[in-house]
C-alpha cells in the first residue's frame, strides 16, 4: 500500500514537471525575428546643454529575435535575442570604413496605465569588447505594434551620450507605422449602474486581446476575454463579480482592452 502510494506521488511530480516543461518551452517556441528598418541609427558624442559635435553617427542595421515572456495588468513584456547589428565607421586610415558587430540581448514592454507607453533596455557587446548597458526608460510609444520605434541610451559621461535609434518590426510588416487613436472599447453601457455592464469592443484586424476590469488600487479585479479574436465587433459581459465570484462592491473601475500593444481603458462607477 505505501510503495502504491509513493508510487502515485512520484507520477504525479512527474506530469506536473512535464506539464511546467511544455508551458515554459512554448513560451519561447514561438519567438519572431526582427529587422531593423530605415532610420535605425548610432549617434554617439555629445547631447544636450553641451551642443558639441556628435562623433559618430552611421546607419544600424541587423536582425534580432523577439518573443513574449509574460503579462500583467498593466504591461505585455517581452524579450529580445540574438541581437545581430552592425554599423559602420571611419576607420584610422583616411578614407576607410570599418564595420563594428554588436551582439547581445535585452528586454521590451509596453502598455501602461493611461497612455500607451513603452521601454527598451539591452546589454549589448561590441566586436571590440565594449560592454554597454542602454535603458530608454519609459517612454511615450510611437509605433503601432508590432512595430517599435524607440531610442535607447547608454550615458558614458557629462554630456556624453550613445543613442540607438531602433526602428524595427518582424520582416512581414510592411512598415513601421505612427501610433492610431482608434479606439478598442467603443462602450461600456450602462453607467453608473448598479447591475451588469455590457462592453463593445471593435478590433480592426485579428488579434489577440486581454480585457481586465481594475479598481482603484490598480488591482485586476477580474479578466473579461485573454484570446485571439477575429476583426469587428464583439461583446463582453461583467457581472460585477471578482474572478473568486465574489461581488466587487461598489466604487469607480477601469475597463483596460490590450491588443497588439495597444492600450484603451473605460472608467465605469458601479452602485450599491
Amino acid at each position: 500500500m505505501r510503495a502504491s502510494k509513493w508510487l502515485f506521488i512520484f507520477a504525479y511530480m512527474l506530469l506536473l514537471l512535464l506539464a511546467t516543461s511544455r508551458r515554459a518551452s512554448g513560451q519561447v517556441s514561438d519567438p519572431i525575428q526582427y529587422k531593423l528598418y530605415a532610420g535605425s541609427s548610432l549617434e554617439y558624442g555629445c547631447f544636450g546643454p553641451c551642443a558639441c559635435p556628435v562623433a559618430i553617427s552611421g546607419p544600424l542595421r541587423g536582425t534580432f529575435t523577439f518573443y513574449r515572456t509574460s503579462v500583467d495588468p498593466l504591461f505585455d513584456h517581452y524579450a529580445l535575442v540574438n541581437i545581430d547589428w552592425a554599423y559602420t565607421i571611419g576607420a584610422s586610415a583616411p578614407g576607410t570604413l570599418r564595420t563594428v558587430y554588436i551582439k547581445g540581448h535585452g528586454t521590451y514592454d509596453v502598455g501602461g496605465e493611461v497612455a500607451l507607453t513603452q521601454r527598451m533596455v539591452l546589454e549589448l557587446r561590441s566586436d571590440g569588447g565594449l560592454d554597454q548597458h542602454f535603458d530608454s526608460g519609459y517612454v511615450p510609444a510611437r509605433a503601432i505594434f508590432p512595430g517599435i520605434n524607440i531610442d535607447v541610451h547608454a550615458p558614458t559621461g557629462i554630456c556624453l551620450d550613445s543613442i540607438l535609434h531602433v526602428i524595427a518590426a518582424p520582416p512581414g510588416v510592411a512598415g513601421v507605422g505612427p501610433v492610431t487613436d482608434a479606439r478598442l472599447i467603443e462602450r461600456a453601457q450602462p453607467n453608473p449602474t448598479a447591475g451588469a455592464i455590457e462592453v463593445l469592443l471593435t478590433l480592426p484586424a485579428s488579434a489577440r486581446i486581454r480585457v481586465d476590469v481594475i479598481d482603484v488600487s490598480g488591482r485586476a479585479v477580474t479578466t473579461l476575454v485573454d484570446r485571439e479574436l477575429g476583426a469587428g465587433a464583439h461583446h463582453l459581459h461583467w457581472d460585477g463579480r471578482s474572478s473568486t465570484g465574489l461581488d466587487a462592491g461598489a466604487g469607480l473601475f477601469w475597463i483596460r482592452a490590450r491588443a497588439d500593444g495597444r492600450v484603451d481603458e473605460a472608467r465605469v462607477v458601479r452602485l450599491r
